[in-house]
């Protein structure tokens, strides 16, 4: 098994499970409000992270001979922590008013948005990133924008949570060879997890019965979204053509949808419907490589 095959495969993992969580975060937030939710779920993945790395770091001789930079560690999370803490928090305010799919969906726009600030940044865009971007905006007005015109807030949020999602993946992809990944996580989600919990304690109420209802949902995002999904997504990273890794990743939508469907119930109209199959498609067609000139 090549080292490309086994990030395809990790890279898969985290899509199932982050998909997934969408489900998780709606039920949590039935109880607790974005911002508390973001806090106890960063501080279980922070907790799991550091296990992770201390039971690798005693099993594990690549690990007990890894020579790695702790300031640099440090740094480039933190980066990592602040694009997410945005990301995240944008993303959950907007789960609470919108379906697990199309909160799924529009969060994959991040993908076209990568090619955009590519562009910015000095880098040419091809003809097709064009169309793509067109044709996203076509999808997500029919996700998004009602037949009256009118236009779900919180669907605007999830949107604005893809910017960041974008800006966090195109430094992620920057990780430099003297950062310790499992660290670097575990640094990114204490970021979010004290950024989150100052803004919790002056913007929402904290009760603790709701917080001990949320405890299943906070789990499972805390640990297997946070901790695997994202770590995984980290290390896998470094070994894989950036454009199958965007390939993949990108299916985290579909089982957004999925588990929207099987465990809560919900179902979105044919006009809702033909908006995901667009943002599916231009996503991939999107990262597809150019043709190699003879």
């Amino acid at each position: 098994m090549t080292r490309e095959f086994k990030s395809v495969i990790m890279l898969l993992i985290s899509a199932i499970i982050w998909g997934f969580s969408y489900v998780a975060q709606a039920l949590g937030l039935q109880e607790v409000g974005p911002f508390t939710f973001n806090t106890a779920r960063s501080f279980v993945a922070c907790i799991f992270l550091w296990l992770t790395y201390l039971f690798f770091k005693k099993t594990s001789n690549y690990y007990k001979n890894e020579i790695f930079s702790l300031k640099s560690t440090i740094i480039f999370g933190s980066v990592c922590g602040l694009l997410m803490t945005v990301a995240t928090n944008f993303q959950q305010m907007g789960i609470i008013g919108t379906t697990t799919g199309k909160a799924g969906f529009l969060t994959a726009t991040y993908i076209v948005l990568i090619p955009i600030f590519d562009f910015f940044l000095g880098k040419k865009i091809k003809p097709r990133i064009i169309l793509c971007v067109f044709f996203a905006m076509v999808g997500t007005y029919l996700l998004s924008v009602k037949e009256n015109f009118t236009v779900n807030g919180y669907d605007l949020l999830v949107l604005f949570s893809a910017i960041f999602f974008a800006l966090h993946i195109m430094v992620m992809t920057k990780l430099p060879n003297d950062c310790q990944a499992i660290l670097a996580s575990l640094t990114q989600f204490f970021v979010v997890m004290l950024v989150s919990l100052v803004i919790a304690i002056f913007k929402e109420e904290i009760v603790l019965s709701s917080l001990k209802a949320a405890i299943p949902a906070i789990l499972f995002v805390g640990v297997l979204s946070s901790g695997v999904g994202f770590t995984l997504q980290m290390i896998a990273i470094k070994d894989i053509d950036p454009t199958i890794g965007s390939l993949v990743s990108s299916l985290e939508s579909v089982f957004a949808a999925v588990g929207g469907w099987m465990i809560l119930g919900q179902k979105m109209n044919l006009r809702e419907i033909t908006g995901c199959i667009i943002i599916l498609v231009v996503t991939i067609i999107a990262q597809l490589p150019s043709k190699k000139k003879v």
